[in-house]
């Protein structure tokens, strides 16, 4: 597979992992959005505990894709386990002790404060350059970053949250330019037309399934990042990886099989009468089937 050698330390990883959070940059397109969807829906057909996240307020222009309904605009889970405080730009000897230290000691002030007392040695100086707080436990084993060139691009999700993100294994994926593999795994690559035939291939080589709901949504963010197949940045692998969603079971968007300048045509939807053979049938009877005019709300099958 295309990306077997940035892989290998996520396939061992994978078995193992049980709650996954996926998450994509503020702003994110179709394209972006329909490869985290799809791959939410595989990971979750394979018994997996996943969360897929993104701080947009979902549009009704993406309320066809499958799954739509299962985007959070937050995150839950990160302050819980022991709250560790690491203080970096510290002295510490071989025997792992700090010399400048004697004891660490606390105490409360008021209804809201808990002050931190570290007695230094007489003499000696103790001031750490920088305090990070984190968690022991942040309650994700492994978290996807789909299309983002940097973690800062996740908005508040990372601002408001980066303790999450900074004691557990990020894998990158994106087609960017300008990324900054800011993961321990990272799947970067520019030539791509989109994240979506990045994860086309990225799925079976997890050893996950592909299935007809994850695969039309692939087939939607490829066709809408590529101008309908279209664009220059077209290869051979975009339309193989077209081609692998099409035997999954998933289906091309209805819109983009009209030929450019013309509406979409729906004679197949219409039940002509021709009275003794002549003419067609009047508007009056022609019935719409039931429930055509009423909005729809889809959902991937898959995930119940």
């Amino acid at each position: 597979m295309k990306y077997d050698n940035q892989i290998t330390e996520l396939k061992n990883l994978l078995p193992n992992v049980k709650n996954i959070l996926i998450v994509l940059p503020s702003g994110a397109d179709i394209d972006r959005l329909a490869a985290g969807l799809a791959l939410y829906l595989c990971l979750f057909a394979a018994s997996k505990k996943v969360s897929l996240a993104c701080e947009d307020i979902m549009k009704v222009g993406q309320s066809h894709l499958f799954g739509i309904d299962r985007v959070q605009k937050s995150i839950s889970g990160g302050e819980s386990g022991n709250l560790i405080l690491t203080l970096e730009g510290v002295t510490i000897d071989s025997n792992g002790t700090v010399p400048a230290l004697q004891n660490l000691d606390w105490y409360p002030e008021g209804n809201d404060k808990l002050n931190l007392v570290f007695h230094v040695v007489p003499g000696q100086t103790f001031q750490p350059s920088r305090i990070v707080p984190s968690y022991s436990n942040t309650g994700y084993d492994l978290i996807f970053v789909l299309g983002s060139a940097a973690l800062s691009n996740l908005g508040a999700i990372y601002s408001n949250q980066t303790q999450i993100f900074s004691n557990v294994h990020i894998v990158n994926i994106d087609n960017g330019l300008s990324n900054t593999n800011f993961g321990q795994t990272n799947i970067v690559d520019s030539m791509a037309s989109g994240v979506c035939e990045m994860v086309v291939d990225l799925i079976p080589s997890l050893g996950i399934a592909l299935d007809g709901d994850s695969a039309s949504n692939l087939i939607e963010g490829i066709f809408e990042s590529t101008g309908s197949l279209t664009d220059p940045k077209v290869t051979a692998d975009t339309f193989m990886a077209v081609a692998t969603c099409l035997r999954a079971g998933g289906k091309k968007p209805v819109a983009f099989g009209a030929p450019i300048g013309q509406g979409l045509d729906l004679s197949g939807l219409i039940q002509e009468e021709r009275p003794q053979g002549e003419g067609l049938a009047s508007p009056e009877s022609i019935e719409p089937e039931p429930g055509w005019l009423t909005p729809k709300v889809f959902k991937g099958t898959s995930v119940g």
